[in-house]
């Protein structure tokens, strides 16, 4: 991947990755206030925070700020851009067995139309990546 195309492809995914993390969290509150009873914004932000049971999305959420990160850094290098972009293909494959988001994802694609359906975004621009 060159840097044009990594560039292309984290401006291309991360609009895609944001309604991701958003059909996740919001599936993620549903369940949660089934469980415990409705929370406002700011006690679930907490919970999201410093509750273990959601240490699964920090790879997802350290990803997305990644992209903006080297997006908006005027001085990253194209090996920056470049491993960003692989970060991103990286966190949705089952090539790396230390994988602690797929395990979680996974079953939601099954559970939820809405993140089936903002994963299928998602694939396809990750899809346009292999083919460079």
């Amino acid at each position: 991947m060159t840097e044009q195309q990594a560039i292309q492809f984290l401006s291309e995914v991360r609009r895609p990755l944001l309604s991701l993390h958003k059909a996740i969290l919001d599936h993620e509150r549903a369940a949660y206030e089934k469980e415990f009873g409705p929370v406002t914004p700011a006690a679930f932000l907490q919970v999201l925070i410093n509750g273990s049971g959601f240490r699964w999305l920090t790879p997802l959420s350290t990803v997305i700020a990644n992209v903006d990160e080297t997006l908006d850094d005027k001085k990253a290098t194209d090996a920056d851009r470049i491993a960003a972009a692989e970060a991103v293909t990286t966190l949705f494959s089952s090539e790396l067995p230390e994988n602690a988001f797929l395990p979680r994802y996974l079953p939601l694609l099954q559970a939820s139309p809405a993140i089936l359906h903002e994963h299928g975004k998602v694939a396809q621009v990750l899809r346009t990546a292999e083919g460079n």
